[in-house]
């Protein structure tokens, strides 16, 4: 099984924030427990300052994950390269429901870390919240560790 990244058109840039901003606020609004309609404007808020030129913003890399055995579109990865502190930060890893499970996630994030070995970069983080079990358990699976936890109780 091989991956490769490829670039973004502005029409399937369009499509995925489509996806991502309502999808990000519902986690926003279930893991911090506030009103879906404040996370949806920080959700848009964020994609506006993070994203301000789309696909083409800078020190953003936002790619179609591409699966030759598949010869599909089997996702979409976002990270960027803080190259004053030699980190990548994964913002967004997305595998489409039919590709699931068939070990699409844990390719790309291993193929990434080898990129990123490769151009001097020493580290890599990401976060994950705490409704996403199967995502915490891929991240552990792959040496990721803990670095901190936000809690909260709703009351």
């Amino acid at each position: 099984m091989k991956t490769k990244l490829q670039q973004m058109t502005e029409e399937e840039f369009d499509q995925y924030l489509a996806y991502y901003i309502p999808d990000y606020a519902k986690d926003l609004s279930e893991n911090y427990m506030i009103p879906f309609e404040k996370a949806m404007n920080e959700s848009k808020e964020l994609m506006e300052q993070l994203l301000p030129n789309k696909q083409n913003s800078e020190e953003q890399l936002v790619y179609n994950i591409y699966s030759t055995d598949e010869d599909k579109t089997v996702g979409v990865i976002w990270y960027n390269i803080q190259s004053d502190s030699n980190k990548a930060y994964i913002y967004h890893i997305f595998i489409k429901e039919e590709f699931r499970k068939k070990g699409f996630a844990t390719l790309v994030l291993q193929e990434l870390e080898e990129t990123m070995k490769s151009v001097g970069i020493t580290s890599m983080g990401l976060n994950v919240f705490g409704t996403n079990p199967n995502a915490y358990k891929l991240y552990k699976k792959l040496g990721y560790q803990v670095q901190s936890t936000a809690m909260g109780k709703k009351i």
